[in-house]
C-alpha cells in the first residue's frame, strides 16, 4: 500500500511540474456579407479588404495609438527632396500556405510584382489610381495598358523600368514619387501597397484570389486562412511564421455564415456562442433596462475612418418601372436637390443608430472632424467647410426652405417635360443592422414634408452579398446612402468618390457646369503639393463646392448606439484612414465583455497616454 501511495505521490508530482498546454483561444462571430473575392490587389471594398488586412502584412502598420511602425519594413529613408523613399524589408518573414507550411522568403521583388499586377488595367485594380497618383512614371504605365474607348488613341506604352518602384537587391525597395508626398508612410498600410508572390501568381494565374476556397492565396501577416467555405465558414488561426507572432494573441478566429445574422447574434451572443453582436437601437433600449443585460454591452467606438452621405445619382441604370429618364429631369434641377437636402432630417433618421445621442455622430462635411489637422486647426474647420460645421447636427434641415424650393422647383420641373410624383429608388442592404428601418424614416419623413404628389421614395432592398456591384456601381438607384473610407490621412482622399471614373453617383454626368466647376476647383488644389495652408484651404473649398450645390448630403459617422463584444477596442491598432482598423493583431479575448463603464474608463486612459506619447515627440 506505500509503494503504491508513493508511486501516486511521484506521478502527482511529476505532472506538477510538466508544463500545461494552454488553451486555445478562440473568437467567434458571424457575418451575412460574403466576400466576393480574396484578391486584395484588386478591391477596395471594405469587406474584402477588412479580411485581408489580417492575413497580408505591409511595409508599414500603426500601433494603437496611430504612430506608424515597422512592419515588413524594420527601416527606411526619405531623401532631401522627398522624392525617394527606401525601405529596408526584415528576412525572417515567409510566405505560407492555408495549411501553414512555409512556400518562400517575403522580398521586395514581392511588391515590384504587386505593383506591376495592379498597374495592369486589364486586372481592373480599383486602387490603381492609388498608385499612379503619387508613383513616378506609374500613370502613364497603366495608361499604356488601357483598352481605349471608341474612337479614342491609344496610349503609348511604356516600359516597366520607367516606374518609380524598384527592388534593389532582395531586401531593398525603393519608391521614387512623381512629386513630395508628406503623408507617404500614411498609405503605405492599404491594399495597393501589399506584396504578392509573383512565382505564385504564375501558377495561379486567373485563379489567384478566387473566393472558393484558401488555397488561391498565401499568406504572411498574423493569420492564415485555414479554411474557406463560402457562405458557410471561415476560419482564420495564427500564422506562427510571422515575424511578429509574439503580439498576436488570437489563435482561432471563426466565422459563420448566416444571412439573418443581425437579427440573430444577439441571442447567441446572450447564449455564449459567439463573442460579438451587433446591437441595434431596439435591442439597445431593451438590454439597458435589464442591469444584467446592460452589462454585456458597450458603446460602438468611433474611428473617424469612415464617412457615410446620401447620394444623387446622375446616371440613373435602373428599370424602367422606377422613370430613369424622369429621374435625370429630376436630380439636374437645383432646386429639387436643394428641396431634398433642406427636407431630410438627419437628427430623426439617426435615431435607430444611436438612440440615446445622435447628434454625437453626425457631421456636415464630407470629411470626418478630427481626421487630419493643420497646425492645431481642424480640416472642418477652415474657411468653406467652417460655415457648414457651425450649423451642428439640424444641419440644412429646414421645414419652411424644403417646401420654398419644391414649389420652384415643381414649376420648372412641369415646364422641362418632368411628372410628378418624381420617383426615387432606395435601396438597402438587408444584412446591415437598421438600414431598412433608416429607409423606412427618410421615405415618410420626406414625403410627409413635401407631399407624396411631389416625390416619391421607393425602398427596395438589395442582394445581402454583392451589394455594391448589384447596386452603387451599376448606378441603380437615385438616392442612396453611400459611405468612403479614407486610405490615408490627406483631404485628398476624400475627393475620390467624386472623381471622373468613379462609381459613387456619376457626377460628371451631370448637366450644366457645376460638375466642371467642381473638378476645375479639385484639380487646383491638386495642384498644391508643398504648401500645406495653400493645399488644405484649396479642398477645403473644393469639399463645401460640392456640399453647397447639394450634390451629395453629409450625414455622419453612420453607425453608433452600443455594440456588443469581448474584445477591448483599444488594444488594437489605431488609425483615422486605412485599414489598420479591422486588425485583430494585439486584441486579447476578455474574460467577460466590457461594458459601458469599462468603455469609457478605457477611452480616457487611451486619450491620456495618446496626449502624453504626443508630449514626448514634441
Amino acid at each position: 500500500m506505500k509503494r503504491f501511495l508513493t508511486l501516486v505521490l511521484a506521478c502527482a508530482m511529476l505532472l506538477a511540474v510538466l508544463p500545461v498546454a494552454a488553451e486555445e483561444v478562440t473568437y467567434k462571430t458571424l457575418y451575412s456579407g460574403e466576400v466576393t473575392t480574396l484578391n486584395y490587389l484588386t478591391t477596395t471594398t471594405t469587406n474584402e479588404f477588412g479580411l485581408a488586412a489580417n492575413l497580408v502584412d505591409t511595409l508599414v502598420e500603426t500601433d494603437r495609438y496611430g504612430q506608424i511602425q515597422p512592419s515588413l519594413a524594420e527601416k527606411w529613408e526619405q531623401s532631401e527632396d522627398g522624392l525617394t523613399w527606401t525601405f529596408y524589408l526584415r528576412k525572417d518573414q515567409k510566405w505560407v500556405t492555408g495549411d501553414g507550411e512555409v512556400y518562400a522568403d517575403v522580398t521586395a521583388h514581392d511588391f515590384v510584382a504587386s505593383a506591376q499586377y495592379i498597374l495592369n488595367a486589364a486586372n481592373a485594380s480599383t486602387s490603381a489610381s492609388i498608385l499612379y497618383g503619387v508613383v513616378a512614371g506609374a500613370e502613364a504605365y497603366y495608361a499604356g495598358t488601357s483598352t481605349p474607348t471608341d474612337g479614342a488613341t491609344a496610349a503609348p506604352a511604356t516600359e516597366w523600368d520607367t516606374v518609380g518602384i524598384k527592388a534593389l537587391d532582395d531586401y531593398t525597395l525603393q519608391y521614387t514619387l512623381t512629386d513630395p508626398v508628406p503623408y507617404f508612410l500614411s498609405m503605405l498600410p492599404y491594399v495597393c501597397f501589399m506584396p504578392v508572390s509573383q512565382k505564385f501568381l504564375d501558377e495561379k494565374g486567373d485563379q489567384f484570389g478566387l473566393a472558393t476556397g484558401n488555397d488561391t492565396l498565401l499568406y504572411n501577416g498574423a493569420f492564415v486562412l485555414a479554411e474557406f467555405k463560402p457562405q458557410e465558414i471561415r476560419v482564420l488561426k495564427k500564422n506562427t511564421a510571422n515575424w511578429d507572432a509574439d503580439n498576436v494573441f488570437l489563435d482561432v478566429i471563426e466565422q459563420k455564415y448566416n444571412k439573418e445574422a443581425s437579427t440573430i447574434a444577439p441571442e447567441l451572443y446572450l447564449r455564449g456562442e459567439v463573442d460579438a453582436a451587433s446591437i441595434d437601437a431596439t435591442i439597445a433600449k431593451q438590454w439597458l433596462a435589464d442591469p444584467e443585460k446592460a452589462d454585456m454591452i458597450r458603446p460602438v467606438r468611433q474611428y473617424g475612418t469612415y464617412s457615410y452621405f446620401y447620394c444623387f445619382n446622375f446616371k440613373p441604370e435602373f428599370d424602367a418601372a422606377y422613370e430613369p429618364e424622369n429621374w435625370k429631369l429630376a436630380v439636374n434641377n437645383d432646386n429639387f436637390r436643394f428641396s431634398i437636402a433642406h427636407a431630410l432630417d438627419r437628427v430623426k433618421a439617426m435615431l435607430v443608430h444611436e438612440p440615446d445621442n445622435p447628434e454625437a455622430i453626425i457631421f456636415n462635411t464630407v470629411t470626418p472632424p478630427n481626421f487630419v489637422d493643420l497646425n492645431g486647426e481642424d480640416f472642418t474647420q477652415m474657411e468653406g467647410l467652417k460655415a457648414l460645421t457651425d450649423l451642428g447636427p439640424k444641419g440644412w434641415f429646414d421645414e419652411a426652405k424644403a417646401k420654398e424650393y419644391r414649389d420652384k422647383a415643381k414649376e420648372e420641373l412641369l415646364a422641362a417635360g418632368a411628372t410628378l410624383p418624381v420617383k426615387a429608388l432606395m435601396s438597402y442592404n438587408p444584412s446591415s443592422t437598421s438600414w431598412a428601418e433608416e429607409c423606412q424614416i427618410v421615405e415618410q419623413q420626406i414625403e410627409e414634408l413635401l407631399g407624396s404628389d411631389y416625390i416619391d421614395i421607393i425602398i427596395e432592398a438589395g442582394p445581402s452579398s454583392g451589394f455594391l456591384k448589384a447596386v452603387r456601381r451599376s448606378g441603380n438607384y437615385a438616392l442612396l446612402k453611400c459611405n468612403w473610407g479614407s486610405d490615408y490621412s490627406d483631404p485628398q482622399t476624400y475627393t475620390d468618390p467624386f472623381a471622373i471614373g468613379s462609381n459613387y453617383n456619376f457626377p460628371e454626368y451631370a448637366t450644366g457646369t457645376l460638375d466642371e466647376e467642381y473638378h476645375a476647383l479639385l484639380d487646383e488644389a491638386l495642384a498644391i503639393k508643398l504648401d500645406m495652408p495653400a493645399r488644405y484651404a484649396a479642398f477645403a473649398k473644393a469639399e463645401a463646392f460640392l456640399i453647397n450645390n447639394a450634390f451629395i448630403i453629409p450625414f455622419g459617422y453612420g453607425s453608433g448606439g452600443y455594440t456588443a463584444g469581448r474584445l477591448n477596442p483599444f488594444e488594437g491598432q489605431y488609425a483615422s484612414s486605412g485599414l489598420s482598423t479591422e486588425r485583430y493583431k494585439g486584441q486579447r479575448l476578455l474574460d467577460k465583455p466590457m461594458n459601458t463603464e469599462q468603455y469609457y474608463e478605457a477611452y480616457d486612459q487611451w486619450l491620456e497616454e495618446r496626449a502624453n506619447l504626443a508630449d514626448t515627440q514634441k
